[in-house]
C-alpha cells in the first residue's frame, strides 16, 4: 500500500489530475487497489505542501535586519509618520510595516494627552500632601469615612439639546429668530450613594461667593444634624478668603483639594454625563435626583477615588495618564 501511495504522490507532483492518476494506478497495480476518494485526498495534500514550499522558499524576505534598522531610523526622525507613508517610502505593504513597528521594534502609537497645567515641583508636592492627608483620614476612620464625604460641583446644563439639528426644527413666522439652546448652572451635592441635593440657578447667573454661601446655608439647613466632610474643587468661589472664613465659622470640615487636579475630583466623572443626558429635551423641568443612575456607580466612583489618591503618591504627584 505504501508503494501505491508513493506512486500517487509522484503522479500528483507531476501535476496529473486525480482521474488520470486513477487510470494509471489501475494499470500499474490491481484494479481498485486504491479508491478515487483516497487519490483526491493525497493529491490535495501534495498540492498544499507544494504551495507552502513555494510561499516559503520563493518569496523574498522583507523583514531583514537592515530593513528593520532603516525603518527605526526613519521613525525616530519623524515620530508622527504614518504606516501608509512608511509603506510608500519603503515600497512594501502596510501589513509588513505593522509587524516591523509592533513586533520587531516594539513600538505602539500614542496620542498626546491633555493636562490642565504643566505641574511644577511645588504643585506635585501639594498633590502628594493632599493625598497623604486624605488617605490618613481614610485609614483612621475606616469605611465610615467615605460615608461621611459630600462632594459638590457646579456645572452648566443644556435644558434643550436635541439629538440632531433637525430635531430642533420648529414652525416659526418668517424672519423670526431660530430657537436657542438654553443653559443654566446647577450646583449638585452627592455622597457615595447618589445625589442628595441640587440647586438650579436662574439663567445667566454664575456662581459667586454670595451664591455659594446661600446654597451652602440651604444645604446645611436641610442636613443640619449630619457630620459631613465636604470636598470642593478649586473654583474661585471656593478659594476666596470670605468663603474659607464662612466655612470655618460654620464648623464645616473640608477635604483639601490641590490646584490643577481634576483627576483627583470625582465630580467630573459622575455629574457631567448624567446631567447632560437627563436634561436633554426636557424643557424647564427640575429634578431633585438624576433618573436611572445606579447607586453602585457612585460607590464605585468613591472607591476609585481612593485609588486615585494612592496612585498620586506612587507617581510622585504627577497627573494620571487620563484626566477626567
Amino acid at each position: 500500500m505504501l508503494r501505491i501511495h508513493k506512486f500517487v504522490e509522484d503522479l500528483a507532483n507531476a501535476r496529473k489530475t486525480p482521474k488520470e492518476i486513477k487510470t494509471m494506478v489501475d494499470t500499474a497495480f490491481e484494479v481498485n487497489s486504491i479508491s478515487q476518494s483516497q487519490i483526491y485526498r493525497i493529491s490535495a495534500l501534495v498540492k498544499k505542501d507544494s504551495s507552502d514550499k513555494r510561499s516559503t522558499n520563493g518569496r523574498r524576505k522583507v523583514r531583514t535586519d537592515d530593513f528593520i534598522e532603516a525603518v527605526r531610523v526613519y521613525v525616530e526622525a519623524d515620530r508622527r509618520v504614518t504606516m501608509e507613508e512608511l509603506a510608500i517610502k519603503f515600497e512594501t505593504s502596510i501589513n509588513t510595516i505593522f509587524h516591523v513597528l509592533h513586533d520587531d521594534l516594539g513600538l505602539s502609537i500614542k496620542s498626546a494627552r491633555w493636562i490642565p497645567k504643566m505641574l511644577t515641583e511645588d504643585h506635585k508636592m501639594k498633590r502628594v500632601r493632599c493625598a497623604q492627608a486624605f488617605l490618613k483620614l481614610n485609614f483612621e476612620l475606616g469605611l465610615e469615612f467615605l460615608d461621611k464625604i459630600v462632594t459638590m460641583d457646579e456645572i452648566s446644563v443644556s435644558f434643550f439639546t436635541p439629538e440632531s439639528k433637525r430635531g430642533s426644527s420648529q414652525w416659526l413666522p418668517k424672519g423670526s429668530n431660530p430657537p436657542l439652546k438654553k443653559k443654566q448652572m446647577v450646583l449638585s451635592f452627592f455622597d457615595n450613594c447618589g445625589v442628595i441635593f441640587q440647586h438650579y440657578l436662574p439663567v445667566r447667573t454664575s456662581v459667586t461667593v454670595a451664591v455659594f454661601k446661600d446654597v451652602m446655608n440651604m444645604f446645611l439647613k436641610k442636613f443640619k444634624e449630619k457630620d459631613w466632610y465636604f470636598h470642593f474643587n478649586n473654583a474661585p468661589c471656593h478659594m476666596a478668603n470670605s468663603t474659607k472664613e464662612f466655612l470655618a465659622k460654620k464648623g464645616i470640615k473640608v477635604i483639601d483639594h490641590p490646584p490643577y487636579s481634576p483627576d483627583l475630583a470625582p465630580c467630573r466623572l459622575l455629574l457631567l454625563p448624567s446631567h447632560e443626558k437627563d436634561a436633554r429635551g426636557r424643557g424647564d423641568r427640575r429634578q431633585e435626583r438624576p433618573e436611572g443612575v445606579d447607586p453602585d456607580r457612585f460607590r464605585e466612583a468613591f472607591r476609585k477615588w481612593v485609588e486615585r489618591w494612592e496612585k498620586c503618591i506612587r507617581i510622585g504627584g504627577s497627573h494620571e495618564e487620563k484626566i477626567c
